[in-house]
This record gives C-alpha cells, structure tokens and sequence, in this order.
C-alpha cells in the first residue's frame, strides 16, 4: 500500500476534505453536503493511518509518534467543528456584507455574509487540493507502470459519489427569492470539487485499463514462446 499509493495524494485528499468540512459549515451548505463532509475526513484518517502503519511495520521511525499526534489532532478538530457551528448563537437574520463586493451577484439575489465569503474562499482551497491530489497518484501509476496495490473501487466509487453529489446539488431548488445563477454561485466551489475530477478519475481508470492489461500480456508471454 505504501508503495501504490502516493502519500501526497492521501495528503491532499485529506487536505481538499478538511477545508471542504469547514467551508461547508462557515458557507451554509446543504446538510447532506456537510455529512457527507465529517464521513470524508474520518474515512481519510483511516487510510492515513493505515498507510503509516505498514510503511513503518517494519521499519521503526522516530517520526511515527508526531504523525499519530497529527492525525489525532485532525479527528479532534473533525469532530469539534460542527458542535462549535451547533453551539453558536441562535441565528439571527444576517445582514449582507457590505465591504467591497468581492462576490456580488445582481439585485434581488442572496448576498454573501461575512462567512459565507471566508466559507467560500476555503470551499474554493478544497476544491484546488481535490484537484491537484489526483497528479501525484497519476505520476505514481506512470512511473510505476503498474496499478497494483490500488483498488479500483475506490476511484469506481468515488467517481459514481462525486457524479451524484454533484447532480444532488445542482437539481436542488434555490432558496425563494433567490435565482439560479446566485445559487450555482454559492455552491460552485464545491460543485468543481465534485464534478471538476472527474476528468482526472478517468485517467486513473484508463491507466488501470491499460496496466492491467499489460500485466496480463506479461503474465501469458512465457506461455507463447516455443518449447
């Protein structure tokens, strides 16, 4: 596992969906969105520390006790976001952000808070470490030549999520009084998030496609060759 898979894209994974757990709650996301966000992160944790424990099996190093403390630390700040967002003051009717208008949208549609705003910038960070997690796992498959080690339901699996995700939140209907456009834009960070990897997903099924078959030729070569 340690070799198949790239510790940058574990990092960056865990990255996109750490700032995709606290967007979601600062921009006032769908709540499917911010469920499915505390799933990410602790699912992520898991295959981190997974990964650390059989790199460091075998080989014993002083660095795995700051790691764990580090993964720890991440769970804790996981779990705590969404109470802190539960435990703050009943919410009162928010006044639109009158500094400069960074994410105007026309009259008459839903304006940015002051959270929103810093919500939307971190769900826009998320949405770059989704999409930039995918290149190191795609040089680790070219150099390798190989995708052993890696399960292709996992990418299978995310592609299928993100899809519907993706269509969960564009087939909602926006808030009343606000239009299509403005409610596309509120969402449109994690829109990119979802749908924007696809593309990326795909050249790691087409590197399974053609690796895996490429093993197969290998595997069958001897068997070809005269006696």
């Amino acid at each position: 596992m340690d070799q198949a898979l790239s510790l940058w894209f574990l990092l960056g994974w865990i990255g996109g969906d750490s700032y995709n757990l606290i967007g979601s709650f600062l921009a006032d996301q769908l709540p499917l969105q911010s469920y499915t966000a505390v799933y990410y992160v602790m699912a992520d944790l898991v295959m981190l520390t997974l990964y650390f424990y059989y790199k460091f099996r075998k080989r014993p190093s002083p660095l795995s006790a700051p790691i764990n403390s580090m993964l720890l630390f991440l769970m804790g700040t996981a779990c705590a976001t969404p109470l802190l967002s539960a435990a703050g003051p009943v919410a009162a009717p928010r006044e639109g952000f009158r500094g400069r208008a960074l994410l105007s949208v026309e009259p008459g549609s839903k304006p940015f808070t002051r959270q929103e705003i810093i919500g939307f910038v971190i769900g826009s960070v998320s949405s770059v470490l989704y999409l930039l997690s995918r290149l190191p796992q795609i040089r680790t498959n070219f150099l390798r030549k190989s995708t052993q080690g890696i399960s292709y339901s996992l990418f299978a699996l995310v592609m299928l999520g993100n899809t519907l995700y993706g269509l969960s939140v564009l087939l909602k209907n926006p808030e009343e009084g606000q239009s299509e456009g403005s409610y596309l834009l509120h969402h449109l960070p994690w829109l990119v998030g979802s749908l924007g990897v696809l593309l990326l997903d795909t050249i790691i099924s087409i590197q399974f496609l053609v690796y895996r078959r490429s093993a197969a030729a290998s595997e069958l070569e001897p068997l070809l060759l005269p006696s």
